[in-house]
């Protein structure tokens, strides 16, 4: 197999369109989905959308990415906003934007645009698709977007997110709460899960429009 690097390479020296390039991967994608579909047509795994940033660090100059090289969140280089579909044990790449810099679309309206270039036909089904994504989508028009395309959502959740009656999301002391958000119309369940991070323990908050039950 050809490492990393000389993947990357190749790619930078190839001539074709980048456009071709994703409409020949997503076709294959597609296939790959409804062959695995197929292969369980009694009990079919549910549909699952992922978002996720994922920031291509670049130190040096590059002047052909002039316009595409940002700092966000401490890191400077390239910043790719990714959609994932996800059914059972497949996790398939379907669709990214670029993160253009302050003043430009934010990561979360990235999100929403590229969850319209999902096919219907992957949305359709007795089993409501779910998007997953992490803190950093979790502001309110990008929650309200979601549900407007008929999905439920599962969200991390920042320790001090305000909820309607003044609390913040650290405030609670039970899983499974029912609250509202502060600047969300639709009541919310909230849960958390302790990791270790540098051997200490850290909670990490999730929140989604189903009652999943806390754990």
């Amino acid at each position: 197999m050809k490492s990393p690097s000389a993947i990357s390479r190749f790619l930078n020296h190839a001539t074709w369109s980048t456009r071709q390039l994703c409409r020949v991967l997503r076709e294959h994608a597609l296939a790959t989905f409804h062959d695995h579909w197929r292969a369980s047509p009694h009990q079919r795994p549910r549909v699952d959308l992922l978002v996720d940033l994922t920031s291509l660090e670049k130190s040096g100059k590059f002047s052909e990415l002039a316009g595409w090289m940002h700092t966000y969140h401490g890191v400077r280089g390239v910043h790719l906003v990714i959609l994932y579909v996800c059914c059972g044990a497949l996790r398939l790449p379907w669709a990214f934007q670029i993160w253009r810099g302050k003043g430009t679309p934010s990561p979360a309206q990235l999100a929403l645009k590229l969850l319209r270039t999902v096919p219907q036909q992957l949305l359709v089904g007795t089993r409501r698709p779910r998007l997953h994504a992490d803190g950093g989508f979790e502001s309110g028009a990008f929650i309200q977007g979601v549900l407007a395309q008929g999905l439920d959502i599962v969200i991390g959740v920042r320790c001090t997110r305000r909820l309607s009656d003044g609390r913040q999301v650290r405030d609670l002391m039970v899983r499974d709460n029912l609250v509202q958000p502060k600047g969300l119309s639709q009541t919310m369940c909230v849960s958390w899960v302790w990791l270790y991070r540098n051997k200490e323990l850290e909670q990490r908050f999730v929140m989604s429009n189903l009652d999943l039950g806390g754990v």
